[in-house]
């Protein structure tokens, strides 16, 4: 089989991780994938402040994870987009004791909102309808890779995803939000 190539998507700077480690922001970058916003919008969309909301964007501005959206808004009305690459590439084998904190603090906050929704899915399961009932996915699989292709193979799969992020993927007739995850982690007996 041949190896997969990473894509070269960069990892994220022991910056951006230092404004990545808490959830708030992890949570606007999640909701500014989905497309561009102002912190009115963000704060209502969390259940946060106004004030909180242009603290934590103007955090992930200075650290070139977001963008102001200047086709949008006038006067006093800021807008906010995210910035390439389309995910997150949490680095790890860091060295010194800063970056493993950092490191699980971002893993972390990812893992407890994968948690997160699995915990809804099982408690509304009951309540899709059929159809949504058949489409939904669980899945898991043991394979054998080097780093190298672990990495290539996360990218590839991001690639795909964030296809199903524009707009006219949202508009489309039928299309529902569907929460993707996936975990490619090293087995540990």
């Amino acid at each position: 089989m041949e190896p997969l190539e990473p894509l070269g998507h960069p990892e994220t700077s022991r910056k951006q991780m230092r404004a990545l480690a808490h959830p708030v922001r992890m949570r606007i970058l999640e909701l500014l994938a989905q497309s561009p916003s102002t912190a009115t919008h963000l704060a209502r969309e969390m259940g946060e402040s106004t004030g909180s909301t242009s603290y934590h964007l103007r955090a992930l501005a200075k650290v070139d994870l977001i963008e102001e959206d200047t086709d949008r808004g006038s006067g006093r009305e800021r807008w906010w987009q995210r910035r390439p690459p389309a995910f997150i590439q949490v680095p790890t084998g860091a060295e010194d004791a800063e970056g493993r904190a950092l490191e699980t603090q971002m893993w972390g906050d990812m893992v407890s909102r994968d948690d997160e929704a699995l915990a809804r899915f099982f408690a509304h399961l009951p309540e899709l309808g059929g159809e949504w009932r058949r489409a939904a996915t669980i899945a898991n699989w043991n394979v054998w890779l080097t780093p190298e292709e672990a990495i290539g193979l996360a990218e590839r799969i991001a690639e795909m995803v964030v296809g199903y992020r524009d707009e006219a993927a949202r508009k489309r007739p039928a299309a529902h939000r569907v929460f993707v995850s996936f975990r490619g982690l090293p087995w540990i007996e």
